[in-house]
């Protein structure tokens, strides 16, 4: 314990921790404060084998790569089209801007692809932002709720006068991410062990679903009426709503067949829930 005159147990904690994630090192940090090794050594023992710095740098170092290795199971497919070395220094950067402020290391990926879309690395490779959007999509797509998807036969006993009022609504382990590149082919060129290559553009209204279905997270490309009609969806409606909608863009008959084709495709991919979630 420190005595009773000295700082407090949590202080010397909190001392401790900024010194341990101090993302330049134990002793640069001190420096930066105008303090020399042997402050530290009044709260951490050093000896012959190594002084208070560099048994705290163990724990810094830790600190770090643990991190790093998360990030690195969070964003394969980033890492694999960066490589190594460039990925740590992202991380690197990364860490300087937003340094962890979660008990759990599962949010410490939330802001990189909005990073990266900043860093100086996507100047040169403007598709990396997007394909991190799509892999941290995926991974947060996995943790959310859990709902009754709608099944097709829950369909036959609705009337066909009632279908317009048929409530429409996305189950929540969804997201849509705006994409400028088609980074999906990225994407599925590293997971079928090719190497990576840039993607070509995509269309400027190029998007992707992605989706949870059970335990399994999918994604593809959706085309514009699609992701327009999502967009409505999204926010709840019906059926109806979703054609006069529809109609509005491509006239009501074709609108009639798109919805009918949408719907159907949705509830082949458990993407409506069975009841508002």
């Amino acid at each position: 314990m420190p005595p009773a005159d000295g700082p407090s147990l949590a202080a010397l904690q909190a001392r401790l921790f900024a010194l341990i994630t101090a993302p330049e090192g134990v002793g640069p940090a001190l420096a930066a404060e105008g303090l020399s090794p042997r402050h530290l050594e009044a709260i951490v023992a050093g000896d012959a084998r190594a002084s208070a710095v560099e048994r705290l740098d163990v724990y810094a170092n830790m600190y770090f790569f643990r991190i790093r290795d998360v990030l690195v199971e969070y964003f394969p497919k980033l890492w694999a089209a960066m490589g190594e070395a460039a990925f740590h220094d992202l991380v690197t950067d990364y860490l300087l801007a937003h340094p962890s402020e979660h008990p759990s290391l599962r949010y410490v990926g939330r802001a990189l692809p909005a990073f990266l879309a900043v860093h100086a690395r996507a100047a040169d490779a403007p598709w990396l932002p997007e394909l991190a959007a799509l892999e941290w999509a995926r991974l947060d797509v996995f943790d959310r709720a859990d709902v009754a998807p709608l099944a097709r036969e829950a369909l036959a006993p609705v009337a066909p006068e009632a279908f317009a009022d048929l409530p429409l609504r996305l189950v929540p382990a969804h997201e849509v991410v705006p994409a400028r590149y088609a980074v999906e082919e990225t994407w599925r060129a590293i997971e079928a062990g090719a190497p990576p290559a840039p993607p070509p553009p995509a269309d400027p209204a190029h998007a992707l679903l992605v989706w949870r279905r059970d335990v399994s997270v999918w994604h593809r490309p959706v085309a514009p009426p699609e992701a327009a009609a999502l967009a409505l969806v999204r926010g709840g409606c019906t059926f109806g709503a979703l054609c006069a909608e529809l109609g509005r863009a491509h006239g009501d008959e074709e609108a009639a067949a798109l919805a009918a084709s949408l719907l159907g495709r949705w509830i082949a991919d458990d993407l409506l829930a069975a009841s508002p979630p």
